[in-house]
């Protein structure tokens, strides 16, 4: 097993958080595109 020593453990850390960042962030644009509303027919069909 590795063990921790003092330097490796702000490295590690951040790696760690970061990894939590990136989920919140791909939850995030997974809800908001999955939740989009659908375009009505009349404003992609109709005349301008």
């Amino acid at each position: 097993m590795v063990k921790l020593t003092r330097d490796h453990v702000w490295p590690v850390g951040i790696t760690i958080v970061l990894l939590i960042v990136v989920a919140v962030n791909v939850v995030f644009i997974v809800l908001a595109v999955g939740g989009q509303d659908e375009v009505a027919e009349s404003y992609t069909e109709g005349k301008r």
